[in-house]
């Protein structure tokens, strides 16, 4: 996994975007002479005319420009790199960095005052120095205690991940910044991939391949004019890139933004049609080899599925054994079994039969069970890979074979459609993927022929998003009461997936942050969570909640927002245009049931319901209802949100203007507020609704 590097104050691309990708890590030629890297080498001179400047001559108004951002990549032998501080294994490919920037304005102080290299512990990164060069000239390099290293995040997906981050103390506008350091990746060549547009405007990007005995096959995308050319390696430069703007629910970076990539190259076959086939029958063999049905297997298949009525109970209880009785070691571990996992985590996959008879095994090992298991029972099952469509969309590009090993399932024909399971992923239920391999071209691998499907997405009323809230209003504003979410789907398996390793506590301090967010005067207590740390769903989390203030006090009377869930909720869509097509995850179901128990002495003062937005069957819609219980002074309130529930989830950016309308009209409806009165200003009866056109009794 290639390494990030963002300024701090721009920090905004969600983990599940840092897997193999870079941005601007590249090498100033010359800077780096043998294998002792960026520490050794000198600063060359920045050009007067660059300490001179006061705007971009390209990019007029830009805040910073990187006026050189350039990569070397290459391999090296074993030997001691970086001052003998580190020794480099066998094959160890490498990528040796440099970036000049120039600060244009005071904004540009504070975007690149700091700025930090993101990198997955997998990978090393060393050889770090920079330094600062005022227009005049002098200039002063970064103490070590301006360059430090720490984790920055950990996840189920990604595992952890570091940061090491530049401080450059005493930046002003007209300074130049320039800073280098190198990389380890790995041992061999699969893939690598390195952003060339970055949040900045780019002058020059330049990327060389360099010494390596598979020196891989160069690609980029969405890049302008490239200059190509051969340097003992191959080089690209692109040349005034102009600077990457992210939008809220956009396609994945790699869709809009450009990017170079590497990747290994396989010189008998003469095209990539060749090498998707070749991949397709050599996936395809392993797996119809390690899936094999052995006499245990098929004893075990038919116990499994004795009484069942119908291909789909049979799957399902095939599924539910491999995930729910064998013990999954990529997910989870125990002390006696520990240091056997460790081991074993990098070792070649064990047999379906070995797998049931421990009684454990990897994500991976659990997927060939249950193939292995539904072969035994005769169905046709094949292993299939795709790309993360967080992370690509289309892999019809040259190379697009090197983007679908991220994903794999297996793939189950019934009835002559091929079915999709991943029992192998603990977190999910039968019947759902991965929302990041919904919709994704598929390679199902066979011997025979090469043959790709699509994996079908889940259905809106599969994702649920249900909440619960009892509450009591005082007559000073108060609300108080106790609240039940309940997550079903992709709203649950994506929570537990964010949350998988960090601790019960941590995950409920985030939660609790998370709504002082949206409320910051409410007090919560008493989380609780059911199936947070286990497979099980639905996922649910209890707590009580006190909001001083949550009714506004106007003279006499009181007005509140009767949706607790959405209150504090920014407006989706904000900005006035749109550059990039619009894409959700997923398509999702909100449901909402409030009930507020009235202060004494104040009655409804002509309520109306909340104007209903779209069509809930369709690509988007609300729909409200009000009910008044004047006996128990019990308010009542739903709402029922659907985005996708005719399956249409993304939209074309030319449809922004009319989607964001209707979040505009939905975020008004959300914010809609209930005026109460005091009772002896002439309030009808508490028994009777307030407006029974609009209210229902």
């Amino acid at each position: 996994m290639p390494l990030l590097i963002v300024p701090l104050s721009f920090l905004q691309f969600g983990l599940a975007h840092l897997r193999r990708c870079a941005v601007p890590v590249l090498l100033l030629a010359g800077l780096f002479a043998g294998p002792t890297g960026a520490r050794a080498a000198k600063w060359e001179p920045v050009p007067q005319t660059d300490l001179a400047a006061t705007e971009s001559a390209e990019f007029p108004g830009a805040d910073v420009e990187f006026l050189l951002s350039r990569h070397l990549m290459r391999e090296t032998a074993p030997q001691q790199i970086g001052g003998g501080r580190m020794v480099v294994g066998e094959n160890s490919l490498l990528t040796e960095n440099f970036i000049r920037a120039k600060v244009y304005t005071q904004k540009g102080v504070g975007d690149l005052g700091k700025y930090a290299i993101i990198f997955h512990t997998d990978r090393r990164v060393f050889d770090t120095s920079a330094r600062v060069v005022k227009p005049d000239g002098t200039s002063h390099e970064l103490k070590k205690s301006d360059i430090f290293e720490s984790v920055r995040a950990k996840t189920r997906n990604e595992g952890e991940m570091k940061q090491i981050t530049f401080v450059f103390p005493g930046l002003e506008p007209g300074d130049v910044v320039e800073y280098r350091w190198t990389e380890q990746l790995g041992e061999t060549l699969w893939l690598e991939t390195f952003y060339c547009q970055e949040t900045f405007p780019v002058r020059e990007y330049r990327f060389e391949v360099g010494a390596m005995r598979n020196r891989g096959t160069v690609g980029w995308m969405h890049c302008p004019k490239p200059e190509t050319g051969e340097n003992d390696g191959f080089v690209v430069t692109f040349r005034n890139l102009p600077a990457f703007e992210e939008e809220e629910n956009m396609p994945p970076m790699r869709e809009l933004r450009g990017w170079v990539y590497v990747a290994t190259t396989f010189p008998h076959f003469p095209n990539d049609k060749a090498i998707w086939t070749e991949l397709s029958r050599t996936w395809g063999d392993e797996f119809n080899m390690a899936t094999r049905p052995a006499t245990v297997l098929k004893k075990k298949a038919g116990e499994l599925v004795v009484g069942a009525a119908s291909d789909e109970e049979k799957l399902r209880r095939m599924y539910e054994f491999c995930q729910g009785e064998i013990f999954n070691t990529t997910y989870r571990t125990t002390t006696e079994w520990q240091a056997e996992i460790e081991k074993h985590k990098g070792e070649d996959a064990q047999s379906p039969a070995k797998t049931l008879e421990k009684g454990r095994g990897r994500a991976d090992e659990i997927n060939l069970l249950f193939g292995a298991l539904a072969r035994a029972l005769g169905y046709e099952a094949r292993l299939a890979y795709n790309a993360n469509r967080s992370t690509l969309l289309n892999v019809a590009i040259p190379s697009g074979w090197a983007f679908i090993y991220d994903m794999r399932s297996v793939a189950v024909k019934v009835g002559g459609q091929w079915q999709y399971h991943n029992p192998g992923n603990y977190l999910l239920p039968f019947g759902l993927l991965a929302a990041g391999a919904e919709g994704a071209t598929t390679m199902l691998c066979d011997t025979k022929k090469f043959e790709q499907g699509e994996i079908p997405t889940s259905r809106a009323e599969q994702n649920q998003h249900q909440r619960k809230g009892r509450f009591t209003l005082d007559d000073e504003g108060s609300l108080e009461g106790e609240v039940e979410e309940t997550f079903l789907g992709h709203e649950a398996t994506t929570f537990k997936a964010d949350n998988w390793d960090k601790t019960q506590d941590e995950v409920t301090k985030n939660f609790r942050d998370a709504l002082n967010k949206r409320l910051p005067n409410a007090e919560v207590s008493d989380i609780t969570w059911t199936n947070l740390e286990n497979r099980a769903l639905p996922l649910v989390v209890k707590y009580r909640v006190r909001v001083p203030g949550y009714a506004e006090q106007m003279g006499q009377r009181l007005v509140f927002a009767p949706a607790f869930f959405e209150v504090g909720e920014p407006v989706v869509f904000a900005a006035a245009e749109r550059k990039s097509p619009i894409l959700f995850r997923y398509p999702w179901i909100e449901h909402d049931d409030i009930e507020i128990v009235l202060p004494d002495g104040y009655a409804l003062d002509k309520p109306s319901a909340p104007q209903p937005v779209g069509d809930p069957a369709g690509p988007f819609g609300a729909r409200y209802a009000l009910k008044y219980n004047g006996k128990t002074r019990t308010f009542g309130y739903q709402r029922d949100f659907a985005l996708g529930g005719d399956g249409t989830f993304n939209f074309r950016k030319e449809s922004y203007p009319a989607l964001k309308s209707l979040f505009e009209q939905l975020h008004k409806s959300d914010t809609h507020s209930i005026l109460l009165k005091p009772k002896e200003a002439g309030s009808a009866p508490a028994s009777a609704p307030a407006s029974p056109a609009s209210v229902q009794p």
